[in-house]
Parts: C-alpha cells; structure tokens; sequence
C-alpha cells in the first residue's frame, strides 16, 4: 500500500448505495479547473471518492495561469499581521519544494531601498528576520555590500539607492504546476471534463442532479465550487440557491516586456504598493496590479491606468533602458475574488473562506478565494468537510504525494 494513505473500514455511504457502487452516482463534483478544482480532486480521488471536475474551458485556463508564478509565503502579508497565513504558506512551500522539484524552485529575490521608499532597509531586514523565523531558517536573507550591487542587479538604477537586500523564496509555472495537480488526481480515478460548463444543479434531498452545457448529466452526492472569480455567476444557476459570501473582484495584470531579467526583483510601485520583476520565457515579467472589478468579463484585459502603472514602475527602477507600450510582449490578466469589508484591494484578507449549505452534513461547499502556495492545505480542510458528508475509503496524505511535469 502507498506510503500516502491508509486503508479505513468500509463504511456504507448515504443515499442509494446501489447507485453508488455501481458508478452511476459521483461522491464528488467539483466545478472549476484551477489550482483550487484541481488540488481536491487529487485529494478527494486519493481518499477513494468518486470524483467528477468539470471546467468550462480547459485547465488553469483561469487566474491559476495568470499569477506571479511565486511560491511564497507572502512577505508583504507581515506587514498586515497576517502572521497565520505566512507561517502557513511558508510550509506549504516546502511540501510543493518537496513534491514537485522540476515544477517549483527556490531561488533569491532582491529588494532594492531607495531614499523615499515607504519601507526603511532596517523595518525590511526586521520582516525578513521574522520570515526567516517563520520559514525554520530556510528562508536565508542578507544585506548586500554596495560592491555587489551592479553584479546582483545589472541596469537598476542606483540614483538614491540606499540598500539592496536580499531573500530566498520561490517560483513556479502555475499553469504546469495547476496541469501536474489535475494529472495527479486523473491518475487516482478522477474523470475530468474539459470543455464543459454548467447549465444547471438541483438538489432533491438525497443527490445533486447537474445538467451540462451539452446536454448531458452528472449526479452526485457532493457539489463544489470551485469556480473562482465566476463564483456568484455559477451560484444563480443552483437550487436551492447556495450560500454566498460579500466579495470584491481584484484584477491583477502583468506584462511581459521585451527586456532581459536575470533576477527577481520585488520592489514599490509608483503608488507604494509592492511589484516583482522576475524572469519568463527569457525575458521580464512584471506586475501586478490591483484593481476592483464591477463585475466579471469572459477574458479580462488590462486597462489603459494597468499598463502605464506598470511601465512607470519599470521606468524608474530602469531608467536606461525604459519601456513603452511597444515593448509589451504579452500580458497576464487573472482575477482574484478578495472578501468585500471596505479595504483597499492591497490591504484584504487572503484567508480562504469555505461555505456549506450543512455544518453538520453539507453536501454542497463553495471555496473563496485563496492563494496559489495554500491550495494543498485548503484541500485537506474540504476533506474534512466532505467526510461529514461520505466518509473516505482512504485517509490520504498529500503531503508525501510527488507530482510530476
């Protein structure tokens, strides 16, 4: 048996077990192709449930492609007294460091202080200390001797640069990474469904009945949602009508500029708030930004404010080198859905929150929010929210589960 799981007793499922074990009936749907979708169904197929995702387009088509590409703690989030978060993330970094070697790898990122900075060198080398701390010493950090600057930083503006700093941390191809989470839970029996979109879920008091987009239907015992910034537009097409939580959708654009990048640079954009600059495809990916959407756009596209943003930021971190709209290779515009309490987008909460129609015996859970790094963890907990429901054949482990490219 795998070093990940356990055999548990037998237990009988409720509702028509007939149906059950012969298939005809899912333990688990899940509906979104994220990072999010794809992290339960590993675990929930791992576990031995039945288990059916479907997604409207194909895969990490969604934010779970358009991030930073980081695995990270979140250094800023210190600065918010998010102290839980970052402790958590950091020690999901080390499991994705673990599991994924040829998917996610450590690497140092700079800090370059500038007279002005919001941030003092002293207040960062203190946060720094105290990611250190957090992450078990594997989070290394130093202060950089000016002679070192130019080697570490080539082209980075050294008008009124009062200290470069430097922390270990880590980066991912969140598209492949997202890719090996779905693959790896195909691999214990899920069926995933590209290309297929909700049109319709009741539930008649012992099943979810599901209609897709094509006319076909699933029935289920448990639905998900996991659709991420489409959340509320799935909502309206369930019955009875799922519990919602108040959100703010935050579009985040990035853009690949024809420029070499031979480091990661975190950094203060032109408003204060924090902007990496770090390698992709050969040349430098920059972002992001945060701005509150109305509502959700079948493909969001950066905005006019975005791209000029982002090219000032580069502009004065790189003044010999500067960039125009000319230079955009690409853009990456993902939307993250942040809890709505009046804050700037900057200053929410990234704590995930997960809804159920039951406490007791939920049969349906809607995820928001949430970060690229956490997802494995919030997995467990839907776990453990499932097994009210269906207790599991396995108790599954996915901490020791290895994913591959």
């Amino acid at each position: 048996m795998p070093a990940w799981c356990k055999r548990l007793a037998d237990i009988e499922k409720p509702g028509d077990n007939d149906l059950i074990n012969d298939g005809l009936i899912d333990d688990v749907l899940i509906i979104g192709g994220g990072i999010y979708g794809c992290g339960i169904a590993q675990a929930a197929a791992a576990s031995g449930y039945s288990v059916t995702l479907i997604e409207k387009n194909s895969i990490a088509s969604g934010t779970s492609s358009q991030s930073t590409k980081l695995i990270h703690g979140g250094l800023r989030y210190l600065e918010q007294g998010n102290l839980k978060l970052v402790y958590e993330a950091l020690h999901e970094r080390e499991i994705l460091l673990k599991n994924a070697p040829q998917l996610v790898q450590r690497e140092w990122f700079y800090i370059p202080v500038y007279a002005g900075d919001k941030r003092s060198p002293w207040l960062i080398a203190c946060g720094l200390l105290l990611y250190w701390l957090f992450s078990g010493g594997r989070s290394r950090f130093r202060w950089l001797a000016r002679k070192r600057w130019s080697k570490a930083l080539p082209g980075i503006s050294k008008d009124g640069l009062r200290a470069l700093l430097a922390y270990q941390d880590a980066a991912t191809d969140d598209a492949a990474l997202t890719r090996a989470v779905a693959a790896s839970a195909a691999s214990f029996g899920c069926r995933i469904m590209e290309g297929k979109a909700l049109e319709h879920a009741q539930y008649d008091g012992q099943q979810w009945c599901v209609k897709l987009d094509d006319g076909s239907e699933i029935r289920a015992c448990m639905l998900i949602n996991a659709s991420g910034p489409w959340m509320d537009a799935v909502c309206t097409r369930i019955e009875p009508a799922p519990p919602k939580s108040p959100v703010q959708l935050v579009q985040g654009t990035h853009l690949l500029l024809n420029r070499p990048c031979s480091a990661y640079i975190y950094t203060e954009s032109t408003d204060g708030r924090v902007m990496f600059f770090r390698p992709w495809q050969g040349r430098m990916l920059a972002g992001t930004t945060e701005t509150v959407l109305a509502g959700m756009p079948d493909k969001p596209q950066p905005t006019a404010d975005e791209v000029a943003a982002i090219l000032a930021t580069y502009n004065r971190y790189f003044p010999d080198s500067p960039c125009t709209k000319t230079d955009i290779l690409d853009t990456f515009c993902g939307v993250r859905v942040l809890p709505s309490g009046g804050e700037a987008a900057f200053a929410a909460n990234r704590e995930t929150v997960l809804l159920v129609d039951n406490k007791q015996s939920p049969t349906y859970l809607g995820i928001y929010g949430g970060k690229l790094t956490t997802y494995r963890r919030e997995a467990e907990k839907v776990m453990r929210l499932i097994a009210k429901q269906l207790p599991p054949k396995y108790q599954a482990d996915t901490r020791r589960i290895a994913l591959k490219e």
